[in-house]
């Protein structure tokens, strides 16, 4: 009985802790996210290693799909590394900061990116 306790101390420890490695970055990916305001709208989803994002102002909307990595800078802070950055974009990185599945943030800027009522399969078909 005595093994069985020390054993199931050790494997729910364990297990806490791996549940502790999974980064915030998770919660968000395979999902879409938007932020609008007076002039803008910006949408961006980020699956497996490619990121899309369709910027839309008063002409016709610009669309980047480039491959990316996450780069943890603490727990809930990314910087995003684009290998083609898109043409209205002032450099190669976005920083965001994720708040939880539903939200994240552009921390530069401090834009707050929400759950778009699209899903990633909606966001890629619109780069056909």
């Amino acid at each position: 009985m005595k093994n069985f306790i020390l054993f199931f101390l050790f494997t729910t420890a364990a297990m806490l802790m791996l549940a502790g490695c999974k980064d915030k970055f998770n919660a968000i990916e395979g999902k879409v996210y938007y932020y609008e305001d007076t002039v803008y709208q910006f949408t961006a989803g980020f699956d497996n290693d490619t990121m899309y994002y369709i910027m839309k102002d008063q002409g016709p909307p610009r669309f980047h799909k480039s491959p990316f990595t996450a780069k943890k800078v603490n727990d809930s802070v990314f910087t995003i590394q684009v290998t083609s950055k898109p043409k209205f974009w002032e450099k190669d990185t976005w920083e965001i900061t994720v708040r939880n599945d539903n939200e994240f943030l552009s921390t530069e800027s401090g834009k707050k990116y929400d759950r778009y009522k699209i899903g990633m399969q909606e966001l890629k078909d619109a780069f056909k």
